[in-house]
């Protein structure tokens, strides 16, 4: 890993941990350790598998912060194999709870999508070369 992505790293680490007892689930307090001690656990040496530990980490500490945890940091990390990359994890939670959502080939032009809670948003549009995604999460709700 890269003496940057080290650094990004080791802070994120120290802030989870400074805010992750003030989580209101002993649950997600016990999901919280268990997914920095599996991404805490996956080698340095590649340098794929260090940005997805970051990517990972920052989601994390975002919502450590916010005293909410969502996504892929409900259920306990998989312990066979490396991770995914968190734009595939989380394409693939959207897929399991929006059912209407292109499973095979192009992304539709437009995609928007407020979660039933109000705590989430996303939108998708084609863009020349590829897509342009917007997600916005908020433990308070969007208005």
């Amino acid at each position: 890993m890269g003496t940057r992505d080290s650094v990004e790293f080791k802070n994120a680490l120290r802030d989870i941990a400074q805010f992750t007892h003030q989580l209101n689930s002993p649950f997600d307090r016990v999901r919280c350790v268990e997914w920095t001690r599996k991404l805490a656990s996956l080698s340095d040496d590649d340098l794929e598998t260090s940005r997805i530990k970051n990517e990972y980490i920052q989601l994390l500490r975002i919502q450590v912060r916010n005293n909410f945890l969502h996504g892929p940091f409900v259920d306990p990390p998989t312990d066979v194999g490396k991770l995914c990359t968190l734009s595939e994890c989380l394409g693939n939670i959207m897929a399991k709870q929006i059912p209407y959502l292109p499973r095979v080939g192009p992304v539709s032009p437009i995609l928007y999508h407020k979660s039933p809670d109000g705590r989430a948003y996303i939108s998708a549009k084609q863009v020349p070369g590829g897509v342009f995604c917007y997600m916005a999460v908020s433990p308070d709700g969007l208005k």
